[in-house]
């Protein structure tokens, strides 16, 4: 009789350890990797316009300007096969600007990606606001500031 529990008593711990595995791993679940990314850059001020000037190492995707709220600038591409995609922008106001990453490829650290992430895609959302830039992270359905505006 103290076998038999002794036995079932081994095979619950074993089951229990079995299952908690089980919701480690899917606690752990990598989120799918996105490859395709689509950069938005849009004047959402109360007055005036603004100039977008982007690039990375390899384009310059000129300058761009976007004069009425709600305009939007936006390009696409492919994370390189280095994993060292890098998109930078100067965008300049009347008396202000900022220069700033738009996009970097994360491999130790997840910030940009979690904001962006749409589904399968990444969709980077840039805000230039009265009072700074202003990333849309998707999934909060929030904007928050991320760069104040530089005095010329």
């Amino acid at each position: 009789m103290i076998r038999n529990v002794a036995a079932l008593f081994l095979v619950m711990v074993g089951l229990v350890g079995a299952q908690l595995e089980v919701e480690s791993e899917k606690i752990n679940v990598e989120p799918p990797r996105i490859s395709s990314y689509n950069i938005h850059l849009v004047n959402d001020l109360q007055v005036l316009g603004i100039t977008v000037h982007c690039k990375s190492k390899d384009n310059d995707l000129g300058v761009h300007n976007l004069p009425h709220r709600g305009d939007d600038y936006h390009f696409s591409f492919k994370i390189n096969v280095w994993q060292s995609t890098l998109f930078w922008c100067r965008v300049e106001k009347q008396n202000a600007y900022i220069s700033f990453e738009c996009f970097w490829t994360e491999i130790h650290h997840r910030w940009l990606r979690n904001r962006c992430q749409d589904g399968d895609v990444g969709t980077c959302t840039w805000k230039f606001k009265d009072d700074g830039i202003y990333l849309r992270h998707n999934s909060a359905n929030t904007d928050e500031l991320v760069h104040t505006w530089i005095n010329m």
